[in-house]
């Protein structure tokens, strides 16, 4: 059985390894190995999209995440490591790079129920649920991810480069999901 808080802890505790992201993959691909569990734990609160914070801290952030059928967010960053592993659905990361005149398409990492994807701190990306129902995973992050200063997003007609707002995330969101 999957327990949310204890998961948290022991996320708290991979913190002081050598590795934080690998050690947090490594928690993750255990709890992914019964998918059920996960539908279990988080059964009330799973039915509609968003992002519910499980523990956030200045050094880590763990977050149950819910995307709408057909959801797309805006191309941002994180400007730290992060975790993903997807237990329910589909997340596709559409991932870009720094080029001289703008943001390079650097490939797509689509994951499925027991797939885990390690996020360098300087991936930017922007995340997709192609199914027709909720997705669902677990995301960890080495920081605040609701707080973290230098963040950015791209201005999905434009392309520019904006400061993370985000109220301009769901803004985006909702243009881009239509």
């Amino acid at each position: 059985m999957f327990e949310p808080n204890r998961f948290v802890a022991d996320c708290r505790t991979a913190l002081h390894s050598a590795d934080p992201a690998a050690a947090i993959a490594a928690l993750l691909a255990d709890a992914l190995r019964d998918p059920q569990a996960l539908v279990d734990a988080f059964a009330r609160g799973a039915d509609k999209p968003g992002v519910v914070p499980l523990f956030r801290s200045d050094s880590l952030t763990v977050a149950h995440v819910i995307s709408a059928p057909g959801s797309r967010s805006p191309v941002h960053n994180h400007r730290m490591w992060g975790v993903i592993g997807i237990y329910a659905g589909q997340e596709d990361n559409h991932l870009y790079r720094r080029g001289a005149h703008g943001l390079i398409d650097d490939g797509l990492r689509s994951l499925r129920p027991g797939d885990v994807f390690i996020m360098d701190p300087e991936l930017i990306h922007a995340v997709a649920n192609p199914l027709a129902t909720l997705n669902g995973g677990l995301h960890v992050y080495g920081g605040d991810l609701m707080a973290r200063p230098g963040r950015s997003l791209w201005d999905p007609d434009s392309g520019a480069e904006q400061d993370y707002a985000f109220e301009r995330v769901l803004e985006y969101t909702a243009r881009l999901s239509g």
